[in-house]
């Protein structure tokens, strides 16, 4: 989990039928330290875990991503220019036990990414 060390949770809060979550990126994270030394840079791929471990704190289970249907990387990120953001997570499960993931990470109305996919429960 990558909570622990690349990002906290500040606080969350329900708007509409999504949860919006508060992060603060932790620019002394390890994983800056390949990533670029001294510019930091926050990989795609840590940005889509963050928002699939706030997924998991709204349903409260452990999930895997089944099918990444859409991400779009829109504006480069960074704990120096971006160290607050706004995830909004829309999460809808199917009658088949699939979640439906609609996602967006914001720094105030600047959309930074999108993410659309599938989740389905760790086994």
């Amino acid at each position: 989990m990558l909570i622990q060390d690349y990002y906290i949770i500040k606080d969350s809060t329900p708007v509409h039928n999504a949860t919006v979550f508060h992060i603060h990126l932790n620019e002394n994270s390890t994983v800056y330290q390949g990533h670029f030394p001294e510019k930091p840079v926050s990989p795609g791929v840590c940005n889509i875990q963050m928002i699939k471990e706030c997924a998991e704190n709204l349903c409260k289970k452990e999930l895997r991503i089944s099918n990444l249907r859409l991400c779009r990387l829109t504006t480069l990120i960074t704990p120096q220019t971006h160290p607050d953001l706004d995830v909004t997570i829309q999460l809808d499960e199917t009658t088949n036990g699939i979640y439906k993931l609609q996602a967006l990470i914001k720094k105030e109305e600047e959309i930074c990414m999108e993410l659309k996919a599938e989740l389905t429960i760790e086994k």
